[in-house]
C-alpha cells in the first residue's frame, strides 16, 4: 500500500491512502486550495479571467475571455491583411489576378502542353514548336536564340514570334487578347513583320475558284441539279485510286512526318499557329495598342520599371516580349554591355516570368560573334533561360556543295545547322537534352523551315558511251 508521512504537532505519523483515491485530487485536508484546481471542487467558481473547468467538448479549447468574462475576438481580427503580409495592395491584387486568369483558357493562341499541360503559345514557327517538345513555348518561360557568324537569320524568328501575337490579337477586334513588347528604339521594327502565308499563286487561284463555286448563283444551282449522273464503274474507281496513290507517293503526301497534326488539333486550335511569308509584310502595321517599344538608355532599371508598367496595363492579355540582338553595340550603349549590367537585367527578366507566369513569354536573340559561347557571360545567360538554341550558318564551301548536290532541287538547299542545348521541361534547369547537328534550317523564298539534317549524296553523272570505250 502507498503511504505518506505528515507532521502533526511535531510528531511524524504514518498515513495510508485509500484504494482508488487520486493523488492530488480533492482533499478536504487542504483548506487553501485554488478554486478550479487541485482539491477544490470542480463546481467551485474559478478565478476571473480563467476558463472554467466544466465539461467541454473533448479536444476543443474554450474561447479566451477578458476580466469581466466576455469572450475575446479571434486573434488577428481587425488587422489589415495587407499590413500583416507586408505586401502592397497593388502587388497582392496582381498576385490574385495571376492565379485566376480565366481568359487564358479562352485565348485562341493558347493550348495545353503535350507534356505538362501548361498553357503554351506558338513561337511563330511550327518546326521550332515541335523541337521545344511542348508543341510551343510554355507561358512564363523564355527562350534564347544564339547565332554564330555575321548573318541575321535569328531576326526572322524574332519577327515571326511578334507577328504571331499581332495576328491572334486581330482575330476579335472587340476583345484584344495579345500585346507585343519590343525592347528597341527602332520604331520601324514593327513595319517589317512578315504577313500570313496565303500559299503559292496556284493555290491562291484554286482557293478563289472554290470560293466562287460555293457562292449561291444561278449557274451553281444549274450545275448542282437533281439530274441523274452516270455511276462510275469499279474498274474506273480502282484506276483513279491507283493514280491517286501514285501521285501521293510522288509528292510525299503520305509521309507520316507531314501528318503529325491530328484533325482534332487542327479544328480545336486552328488559330494557334500561322505560317508566315517572309517576302510579304503584315498589313496594316501594328499600332500603339498592339505593340509597345521600350527605348534603351544608360541603365536597365528604368527599362524593367517600364516593362512591368506595360504588363500591368495589359494584365488580361498574353504578353510577348521580344528582345532582338541583345547586347549588339549598334543598339546597346557601352554602359549596358558590361557583364554586371547584363546579368542583372537577365535576372530581372527571369523574376518577371516567374511573377507573371500566366501571361508573359520572352524571346531573345544574341550574336555570338562578339560574345563567344564559351564565355562566362553567355553561360550565365543560358542558365537563366528556359530554352537555348543555336543557329550555325554554313560556310561558302558547304553552300556550294549543297547547291551542286541539289542542282535539280534548289528548294532543298539548307543554310545552316540548328543546335539544341536546352528545352523547357519539368524543372527550371530544363531537360538534360542536347542535340547537336541533328537539325538544319533553310531560309526559303516564302518561309523559314527547320528539318532533320542529313548529308546529301552527290550523284556523279553517268559516263557517256562512245565508240572508244566499247569492248569487243
Amino acid at each position: 500500500m502507498d503511504h505518506k508521512r505528515i507532521k502533526l504537532d511535531g510528531q511524524s505519523k504514518m498515513s495510508f491512502r485509500k484504494r482508488g483515491e487520486v493523488l492530488g485530487g480533492p482533499n478536504p485536508r487542504i483548506p487553501n486550495a485554488v478554486p478550479g484546481r487541485g482539491g477544490a471542487p470542480v463546481t467551485a467558481p474559478g478565478i476571473p479571467g480563467r476558463a472554467p473547468l466544466g465539461p467541454n467538448v473533448p479536444g476543443r479549447v474554450p474561447p479566451p475571455r477578458d476580466i469581466s468574462g466576455t469572450p475575446l475576438p479571434p486573434r488577428g481580427a481587425g488587422i489589415n491583411p495587407l499590413k500583416r503580409t507586408g505586401m502592397e495592395p497593388d502587388l497582392l491584387a496582381n498576385q490574385v489576378q495571376n492565379l485566376s486568369v480565366e481568359e487564358i483558357v479562352k485565348h485562341p493562341g493558347v493550348r495545353p502542353s503535350s507534356i505538362t499541360s501548361q498553357a503554351t503559345i506558338s513561337t511563330g514557327s511550327a518546326d521550332l514548336d515541335k523541337i521545344l517538345g511542348h508543341q510551343g513555348l510554355p507561358v512564363g518561360s523564355s527562350y534564347l536564340l544564339e547565332e554564330s557568324g555575321t548573318t541575321d537569320f535569328s531576326s526572322v524568328l524574332m519577327k515571326s514570334f511578334a507577328s504571331q501575337g499581332i495576328v491572334q490579337n486581330r482575330l476579335d477586334p472587340k476583345n484584344p487578347n495579345t500585346h507585343v513588347i519590343v525592347l528597341s528604339s527602332n520604331q520601324a521594327w514593327g513595319k517589317e513583320l512578315p504577313g500570313v502565308y496565303k500559299g503559292s499563286s496556284r493555290d491562291i487561284k484554286r482557293n478563289r475558284v472554290i470560293q466562287n463555286e460555293q457562292k449561291l448563283s444561278v449557274q451553281n444551282l444549274l450545275d448542282t441539279g437533281d439530274a441523274p449522273k452516270p455511276r462510275a464503274s469499279s474498274s474506273s474507281n480502282s484506276e483513279k485510286k491507283d493514280n491517286d496513290l501514285r501521285i501521293a507517293w510522288r509528292y510525299g503526301l503520305n509521309d507520316p512526318k507531314k501528318q503529325q497534326a491530328t484533325p482534332l488539333d487542327n479544328e480545336t486550335y486552328k488559330d494557334f499557329n500561322h505560317q508566315f511569308d517572309i517576302t510579304s509584310r503584315l498589313v496594316p502595321s501594328p499600332n500603339a495598342n498592339e505593340i509597345t517599344y521600350i527605348p534603351l538608355g544608360t541603365s536597365f532599371k528604368p527599362v524593367i520599371k517600364q516593362l512591368e508598367t506595360t504588363i500591368q496595363r495589359h494584365k488580361t492579355k498574353i504578353i510577348r516580349l521580344v528582345i532582338p540582338s541583345f547586347l549588339n553595340p549598334s543598339m546597346y550603349p557601352p554602359p549596358l554591355a558590361t557583364s554586371q549590367e547584363a546579368l542583372q537585367f537577365v535576372h530581372s527578366l527571369r523574376s518577371l516570368t516567374r511573377k507573371y507566369s500566366k501571361t508573359l513569354a520572352i524571346a531573345m536573340s544574341i550574336p555570338l560573334e562578339l560574345y563567344p559561347r564559351d564565355s562566362l557571360l553567355i553561360k550565365q545567360i543560358e542558365s537563366l533561360s528556359d530554352a537555348v538554341f543555336n543557329l550555325e550558318p554554313f560556310n561558302q564551301e558547304m553552300l556550294k556543295f549543297l547547291e551542286k548536290a541539289y542542282q535539280n532541287q534548289p528548294t532543298k538547299v539548307q543554310h545552316g545547322l540548328v543546335h539544341v542545348y536546352k528545352v523547357p521541361h519539368l524543372s527550371e534547369k530544363g531537360q538534360m537534352l542536347i542535340m547537336k547537328s541533328e537539325f538544319a534550317f533553310k531560309n526559303g523564298k516564302k518561309k523559314f523551315e527547320i528539318e532533320e539534317w542529313g548529308i546529301p549524296v552527290e550523284d556523279e553523272g553517268e559516263p557517256q558511251q562512245t565508240t572508244q570505250n566499247i569492248d569487243f
